[in-house]
C-alpha cells in the first residue's frame, strides 16, 4: 500500500505574490481605459483580512511596505512606468488608500467573517443604488465611497449600520448654486480667458464675440441685482 503523501487541495487564502499578481493584472487593465481602482483596493481589504498583507514598515526595503509595493506594481503596469515616484503627490494618494484598505481589512473588532462582509454589502448597496433613476447623479466613485466607509468603520468599536453605510454611496451635500451665482463664475472665467489666465495659462480668447458674451452677462447681472432692489425696497404708499 502506497505512503507516499497526498497533494494538498489548494488554498483559497490569498499571499501577497496573488496580490502582487492581481495588482499588475488591474492596473494593465487600468492602462486600457477600464475603472479598475475599486477592484483594486476591494483585493487590498482581502489582503488584510487574510493576513496577506499588513502595514509592516520595511517589507520589501527602506521605507516600502506592502501598500507602496503593490501601488508600485499597478502604476508600472498601467502607465508603464519604468521609475516609480512613491513621493509624487498622486502616488502618494495610491498608497494611502491601499494602505487604509489593508487596515480595514485586518479590522478586528467585527468577529467572523468581517469586515467583508460589510464590505460586500457596501458595494452592492451602491450598485442597487445606482439602478435607481435619477439616482445615479448623485452616488460618488466608488473609490471614494469605499475610503469614506474605512475610514469611519476604523474608528468605531461596532459594525457600523445600513443606514450608514447608505450615506458613504452619496457625494457630499452642497448647496444648489442658483441662476446669479453660475452667471457670476461664467463671467469671471471669461475675464482669465480674456487676460490669458485661463487653463493654468495656457488659454486666450479675447475676441470681440467672447468680450461681447462677457459683457452680456454683465448686464444680466446688473439686470438682477435691479430687479432684487425693487423687491426688497421700502412699500410706500402716496399720502
Amino acid at each position: 500500500m502506497s505512503t507516499a503523501p497526498q497533494p494538498q487541495p489548494p488554498s483559497n487564502k490569498l499571499s501577497f505574490d496573488d496580490c502582487a499578481k492581481i495588482a499588475a493584472d488591474l492596473g494593465h487593465q487600468a492602462g486600457l481605459g477600464r475603472d479598475t481602482q475599486i477592484k483594486f483596493l476591494l483585493k487590498a481589504v482581502e489582503g488584510g483580512y487574510h493576513g496577506a498583507l499588513d502595514l509592516g514598515h520595511n517589507k520589501h526595503g527602506t521605507d516600502v511596505d506592502d501598500a507602496t509595493k503593490l501601488a508600485e506594481i499597478y502604476v508600472k503596469a498601467h502607465q508603464g512606468a519604468v521609475v516609480f515616484d512613491a513621493k509624487a503627490a498622486n502616488q502618494r494618494k495610491l498608497i494611502s488608500t491601499v494602505r487604509t484598505s489593508i487596515k480595514l481589512g485586518g479590522w478586528p473588532k467585527g468577529g467572523n467573517g468581517e469586515p467583508m462582509a460589510t464590505v460586500n454589502n457596501l458595494i452592492s448597496m451602491r450598485q442597487k443604488l445606482k439602478q435607481i433613476p435619477g439616482e445615479a447623479k448623485k452616488l460618488d466613485d466608488a473609490a471614494n465611497t469605499l475610503m469614506k466607509y474605512a475610514r469611519a468603520q476604523l474608528k468605531a468599536d461596532t459594525l457600523l449600520s445600513s443606514d450608514e453605510l447608505k450615506t458613504f454611496c452619496y457625494k457630499p451635500n452642497s448647496d444648489l448654486a442658483t441662476a446669479e451665482e453660475i452667471i457670476e463664475k461664467a463671467v469671471k472665467q471669461l475675464d482669465r480667458l480674456i487676460d490669458g489666465s485661463a487653463s493654468q495659462n495656457t488659454a486666450q480668447n479675447s475676441s470681440t464675440n467672447v468680450r461681447n458674451a462677457r459683457q452680456a452677462l454683465r448686464n444680466e447681472l446688473a439686470a438682477i441685482a435691479t430687479a432684487r432692489g425693487k423687491a426688497n425696497g421700502p412699500n410706500l404708499k402716496a399720502v
